[in-house]
């Protein structure tokens, strides 16, 4: 009998590392961990639950999800990867609150991580009577903006891109809606995903999308005329994992050369080894204040922003001249960075600390979790190779038979999310990054992107 830890991964480019750093802490502490894309998560907790599963929300749509990993007599574990962290005020919050969560949801659920203060109290106050199941240990996200950290987890991402661009390239993160056939898809599943009181409020966000896709053009006339203006730099343009790559393609096409696309890699090593970052109403300019570097913010008047804290940090300009000029100048904003830390503190609890949340994190469920889990190796053995041979079943008559899928309210599917599928070798290249690399940790392959860990 042993005490297992599931981590499901939606998003691979913003979760995997990040709960392989939590594995790492589970694994000292002598859990089994499973960790996987969701369709080899919930695999796996059919078959060898219980133990505890570590989720990213819970959602009001998530609420048939819950019960089944609850039915298995799984402890229920949140940490709402969204944050809430953006919004300017509690009353945005709140909006975002209802969304990400229900009265049933907090009353099933045994425990959920809140990121700094201000989310933490509006958590509790929504669900006072579970009030003992909000905890504030901040999230483990954090952990991998500290220096120590990226130069060891993102060294050979660092290196990639240093060989392409050294540090002389700008990096340009967006958060918008990227044409009009994206905002029809998203007509499509937005009633889904929100609660509307009524119908004022769905008319607001209808308005808020057509305002993020004229904002998208403005960003798109605003990188052009400072790529043409500092030919000496490279421009990355980074677009959100909810947007749709080949926009941008499209209508960067016939920019100058100096401008790149890319979804590679985490944002971080991108942040780290950048000139300047420009963002507009994005948590990666957030994130690029707490790592310190050189921020602007493109804030352009005359549109909506429903998530404008993060539009406080760095230099703000809606200008794309001023922009030019800095870039020219190469200043460093350094009394910024100082106040930015400041704003961020009340946001992220673990900001400026030296002791890392996934180990707090871990401690926490080691402390709570007395529960185990009915794992036995020869019964995985047997169940992985028949999820192996169902699953190459599968890939090779979908060759012949083209096989109806369900059609998820998702604006990216499964396989953009998870773009490359989650390899044996990456969470082995972590684990020796890290210099943690035992021997005596096993990783084994139970289905198609889905391990077991373990220490012998």
């Amino acid at each position: 009998m042993k005490r297992l830890i599931f981590f499901p991964i939606e998003i691979k480019s913003r979760e995997l590392k990040i709960r392989l750093l939590m594995s790492l802490f589970a694994l000292k502490k002598n859990f089994y961990c499973f960790i996987g894309d969701k369709h080899g998560i919930f695999r796996a907790t059919k078959h060898f639950s219980p133990g505890s599963y570590f989720y990213k929300s819970m959602n009001y749509k998530d609420i048939d999800h819950i019960k089944k990993i609850k039915n298995l007599m799984n402890n229920y574990i949140v940490l709402d990867e969204e944050g809430g962290f953006q919004y300017s005020s509690a009353k945005e919050l709140n909006k975002f609150i209802t969304v990400r969560s229900s009265q049933e949801n907090a009353k099933l659920i045994d425990r959920f991580f809140t990121w700094g203060k201000f989310d933490h109290d509006e958590w509790k106050k929504r669900y006072f009577k579970y009030s003992k199941k909000f905890k504030l240990l901040g999230s483990p996200r954090i952990d991998l903006w500290k220096d120590k950290i990226i130069k060891k987890v993102y060294k050979n991402e660092l290196s990639e891109i240093n060989k392409k661009f050294k540090d002389n390239y700008i990096l340009v993160v967006s958060s918008f809606m990227s044409s009009k056939n994206e905002l029809k898809k998203y007509y499509k599943i937005f009633d889904h995903w929100f609660k509307f009181r009524n119908k004022k409020e769905r008319q607001i966000q209808i308005n808020q999308k057509k305002s993020d896709l004229a904002l998208f053009k403005k960003y798109l006339n605003m990188i052009n005329f400072i790529s043409k203006n500092n030919p000496n730099f490279n421009f990355v343009i980074r677009p959100h994992p909810a947007e749709n790559i080949n926009d941008w393609k499209k209508f960067t096409k016939n920019m100058n050369k100096n401008v790149y696309i890319s979804n590679e890699y985490d944002v971080t090593p991108w942040i780290f080894s950048s000139r300047y970052v420009i963002h507009n109403s994005s948590a990666v300019g957030m994130q690029t204040a707490g790592m310190k570097k050189n921020l602007i913010t493109y804030r352009p008047k005359g549109f909506i922003y429903d998530r404008n804290f993060p539009n406080k940090f760095g230099i703000i300009t809606d200008d794309k001249k001023k922009i030019s000029k800095i870039i020219n100048s190469n200043i460093n904003f350094s009394n910024k960075k100082y106040s930015d830390i400041k704003k961020l503190k009340n946001r992220f609890s673990n900001i400026s600390e030296d002791n890392l949340t996934s180990k707090k994190l871990i401690d926490d469920i080691n402390r709570t979790h007395k529960i185990y889990s009915k794992i036995n190796l020869i019964n995985f053995f047997f169940i992985s190779a028949l999820y192996m041979l169902k699953d190459l079943f599968f890939s090779v008559i979908s060759r012949f038979i083209k096989i109806k899928q369900i059609k998820l309210k998702t604006l990216r599917s499964p396989a953009e999310k998870i773009s490359g599928g989650i390899k044996k070798n990456e969470i082995k290249n972590f684990f020796k990054a890290m210099n943690n690399f035992d021997k005596k940790i096993k990783i084994i392959k139970f289905c198609n992107n889905c391990y077991l860990m373990y220490k012998i």
